[in-house]
């Protein structure tokens, strides 16, 4: 019995993994992790830090998140309330609060590392997504290495080149300053150059480093999952990107090189790592406010409740 989590890996996608939009086949359905009862046992336990809950409005050009929050009830009455609702709960870090998903995650990348010569990886996270029917992730981009992997429903994902225009550098540098969240500013004639994939059950993507992509549900549940790394070149990129941030903002420099191959990398990972340590710039990240509560009894299956600063991991 094949007991490989990418079973179809092919000489060809050992290249492209990291560098191109990349499709790939698995079975994270047949380890019983990710079973109805498992995803209610996690969403009974999942830490307040290590949660989002959100909402959001219809219009991807102008993007209107909501933040919530979990009440005490069960797994399965949170799944009912989704399945029939407009959000997307993001439960992150599995690994560091679920012993049976840290031993799977360290099963996927004990397995890329074998497919992929000289790929070595650290910190590597495994995030679970429930998401309702027809709603959107807005145009965003991500930090680390990242694929996305599909257990149930049906979604649409758009993926864009991780360049200008798609990608400024400067909402790159606000991204990882923490001066928003993930979001970039979208065009809708970008969609012109983006890559779409219908993902299903079983399939994966992964793509270039930072690349910039939307999703948009089909009308059913979805359950996802995420994983991300961190390589020794990923590291430079983002010491480059905050150091370039930080003196775009404070001494107003501009051309800055995102490069990862020139000596400035080393002065620039000082800086960054300066910064950092004296945390010179947490008055400039984005607060997140919880103003609703997920509610197996309302229409919607949310409701509003007094905005209060969101709980935030350590």
């Amino acid at each position: 019995m094949d007991s490989r989590i990418l079973p179809n890996w092919k000489s060809e996608d050992t290249a492209a993994f990291g560098q191109k939009t990349l499709l790939m086949q698995h079975t994270l359905s047949e380890t019983g992790l990710f079973d109805r009862d498992v995803l209610a046992e996690l969403i009974e336990t999942v830490p307040a830090h290590a949660y989002n809950l959100n909402t959001m409005g219809w219009d991807h050009t102008n993007p209107e998140w909501r933040e919530g929050r979990l009440p005490k009830i069960s797994g399965h009455e949170a799944i009912e309330a989704i399945a029939r609702g407009r959000m997307w709960l993001n439960m992150r870090k599995l690994q560091s609060w679920s012993p049976r998903h840290a031993q799977l995650l360290e099963r996927m990348y004990d397995e890329f590392e074998k497919l992929i010569p000289g790929f070595s990886t650290f910190r590597q996270s495994l995030g679970l997504l429930i998401s309702s029917p027809n709603v959107q992730v807005f145009y965003h981009a991500d930090i680390p290495g990242q694929s996305l992997w599909q257990l149930e429903g049906k979604k649409r994902v758009y993926i864009y080149p991780n360049q200008e225009p798609f990608l400024p550098q400067k909402s790159l540098e606000g991204i990882i300053l923490g001066e928003t969240e993930e979001e970039i500013d979208y065009q809708p004639g970008f969609d012109d150059k983006a890559e779409v994939f219908d993902l299903e059950p079983g399939q994966a993507l992964n793509w270039a480093l930072n690349g910039p992509h939307r999703v948009e549900n089909a009308d059913c549940l979805n359950i996802s999952v995420t994983t991300e790394h961190w390589t020794s070149d990923i590291r430079k990129s983002y010491a480059v990107h905050y150091a370039n941030g930080v003196l775009r903002r404070r001494l107003g420099l501009d051309n800055l090189s995102p490069s990862i191959e020139t000596p400035l990398v080393y002065p620039k990972a000082a800086l960054a790592a300066f910064w950092r340590k004296l945390e010179l710039n947490s008055g400039d990240k984005v607060q997140r406010v919880t103003d609703f509560e997920l509610d197996p009894t309302a229409d919607k299956g949310i409701r509003d409740v007094e905005q209060r600063p969101k709980e935030t991991a350590g």
